[in-house]
């Protein structure tokens, strides 16, 4: 089989990955992992960094999953941070963290640790990985581009920038 390892073997295949989807304003999809790779391209990012960045939604939005990322040869370095970056990947790590917990007799023991722990769980580990960090910052700044914004619904708007703002803080805290 061949590996692929380089920056352009990881563009080329989010190219393919991502081919047939659009964003919210039917744009191709593509240009959102694009323009967060150039954003940790301008901060100096690694270039392990720089392919997760355009990986950052691949195991969500696609197929791809990270042993699939792996076998293709790309460094662990970077998987590690796709799956951080991956909230179903996060949420099994949640679940799993807590697994055997009753906190509150219900069955939903995550009931008792408020609606916003299983959020605060996938950012904090984000934020204990400074590419993972450097990626999702990125990510955040780009979904929240005046001109992306605009082609929301005034309701959609004032969620993501709640639900944005609360990430930054424990991103940056």
């Amino acid at each position: 089989m061949i590996k692929f390892k380089t920056l352009a073997d990881a563009v080329r295949l989010a190219e393919a990955a991502h081919y047939t989807q659009v964003d919210k304003a039917g744009l191709p999809y593509i240009e959102h992992p694009r323009r967060v790779m150039q954003k940790v391209q301008a901060q100096g990012a690694l270039p392990f960094v720089q392919i997760a960045a355009i990986f950052h939604d691949i195991t969500e939005d696609t197929a791809y999953t990270p042993e699939i990322l792996l076998a293709l040869g790309f460094s662990e370095a970077a998987v590690d941070i796709v799956k951080l970056l991956d909230r179903g990947y996060s949420k099994r790590l949640f679940h799993a963290a807590n697994a055997g917990r009753d906190l509150d007799n219900s069955g939903k023991w995550y009931l008792s640790l408020g609606p916003d722990a299983e959020d605060e769980f996938y950012y904090n580990n984000i934020k204990a990985n400074p590419g993972a960090k450097m990626v999702k910052l990125a990510d955040i700044d780009d979904n929240m581009e005046p001109w992306r914004q605009s082609y929301l619904s005034m309701e959609t708007q004032e969620r993501l920038l709640i639900k944005y703002t609360k990430a930054r803080e424990i991103l940056n805290a």
